[in-house]
């Protein structure tokens, strides 16, 4: 899937990357969502680490926290901080096309899994600047 040109603006450092993983399931775009410690739904996401690319971080999160693989496509949706314990993250995002679900993962113990269309994936994220990725996602998703 090729998807238009976008203008992103690197923020000064980045710290993690996320995934925003998708599907297409009888032509309907659907985003995996996981939950955090705190059972609230986000995406996967990690620190990079030394000599890693943001796109392979996030793969790997991809991986780890919920089963998934696939690949990056495109440019990175864009940024977000979050504020963790008197540190401030910034978070690149990264739209990731999945091509198959492990049924069994590392972190399948500690985290739930969930498939959602746009408005429901919308509903269960909580952060603000994490649903505006969402839905800069979605948009991108849909000019392809």
């Amino acid at each position: 899937m090729a998807l238009p040109a976008i203008p992103f603006q690197q923020p000064p450092a980045i710290d993690q990357a996320c995934a925003i993983p998708f599907r297409c399931v009888s032509r309907q775009i659907e985003y995996c969502l996981i939950t955090a410690s705190s059972g609230r739904w986000l995406f996967p996401k990690g620190f990079v680490e030394p000599g890693e690319t943001f796109a392979e971080a996030a793969l790997k999160e991809a991986a780890e926290e919920a089963g998934l693989h696939g690949r990056v496509i495109g440019d990175p949706v864009g940024w977000y901080e979050i504020k963790k314990k008197r540190s401030r993250r910034t978070v690149i995002t990264l739209l990731m096309e999945v091509s198959h679900c492990d049924e069994t993962w590392k972190e399948a113990a500690t985290r739930q899994r969930r498939w959602a269309k746009l408005r429901e994936a919308r509903t269960l994220v909580a952060d603000p600047g994490l649903r505006q990725l969402l839905s800069a996602a979605s948009a991108l998703l849909r000019a392809a």
